[in-house]
């Protein structure tokens, strides 16, 4: 993924409203808050700040996180590494990479997602002995990132390519009950990790609430969602993808909801004629399908 202005970002928000956006929060510190320190939850709520100009999406960096902190007593950068670690584990963020065109990374891009307090905490670890020592320093292990955006492949740690995966990595048996079962069992051949699986259903989502759906809810939907992960992984084997999984999969699953939403509006105005052409979502999948020549997601 490329960098860029913040604006160019306006399809990863999940909320319509700063409003929808702060009572998201509010509910996840409510139940959540007390993992987080002071320090971390300082730079959690400065975060926020940051994410309102496309909401729930920010592309400030660590340092500047910092010097904006600093009225408010101060926090380090590794307070604010901590905070994203955690935030991240518990499902509520999710962090993109940008690299430059003469290479190496540029600024992140940090994802809010919505939190509508039905999602079950996650299961406490069970922790390992402890063995005295002169001195300890606070180390945690970093859960794995969502899907790498930067790359052309996919993660190996979580795709099954006789990978060994950490103990630490929670698997898709710790997923929140709001992800449908059937699309868990479609994508878990591929994807092992609790929180890659609950990054491609926030990408379903965020296609969902873009096309602004009004009768049909997003679990009568999933046989089109699990149609359009198989043509991006279809594509992905056929080295298609010349951006980053995700992006394709929400470019396919907008290409393929887009046909149920015009379902949508035939029913409610009784008019079918103008959806003869396509009968339904599976002939776009068909035809995406028959495309070997053609990334219709490729930066112009």
């Amino acid at each position: 993924m490329n960098p860029g202005h913040i604006s160019t970002f306006q399809n990863y928000s999940e909320f319509q409203s700063v409003q929808e956006f702060n009572s998201s929060n509010a509910r996840f510190l409510k139940d959540y808050g007390h993992r987080f320190t002071k320090g971390e939850r300082l730079a959690f709520q400065q975060l926020t700040r940051y994410s309102v100009k496309v909401i729930g999406v920010c592309n400030a960096r660590i340092c500047k996180l910092v010097a904006a902190c600093y009225k408010n007593g101060g926090i380090s950068r590794s307070t604010v590494e901590r905070m994203l670690r955690k935030a991240r584990k518990l499902g509520i963020l999710s962090t993109l990479h940008t690299i430059r065109k003469s290479g190496g990374y540029a600024h992140n891009i940090f994802i809010f997602h919505y939190y509508d307090g039905t999602t079950p905490p996650y299961l406490t670890e069970r922790k390992e002995r402890d063995i005295p020592t002169e001195q300890r320093e606070e180390a945690p292990l970093a859960p794995p990132e969502t899907l790498r955006p930067e790359t052309k492949e996919l993660n190996t740690k979580t795709i099954r390519k006789e990978t060994i995966v950490p103990s630490t990595v929670l698997d898709y048996s710790y997923l929140p009950t709001y992800i449908p079962r059937d699309f868990i069992n479609a994508v878990r051949s591929f994807f092992t990790s609790a929180s890659e699986i609950c990054s491609l259903w926030q990408t379903a989502r965020m296609a969902y609430k873009k096309l602004d759906f009004r009768s049909t809810p997003i679990e009568h939907l999933v046989p089109s969602i699990i149609q359009s992960f198989k043509v991006t992984v279809y594509q992905y084997k056929r080295g298609k993808i010349r951006q980053s999984f995700t992006q394709y999969l929400y470019g396919a699953l907008y290409g393929v909801l887009i046909v149920d939403k015009r379902h949508e509006v035939a029913n409610e105005n009784q008019s079918y004629n103008w959806l003869e052409a396509t009968s339904s979502s599976a002939s776009l999948v068909e035809w995406v399908m028959q495309q070997s020549d053609y990334d219709w997601l490729e930066d112009e």
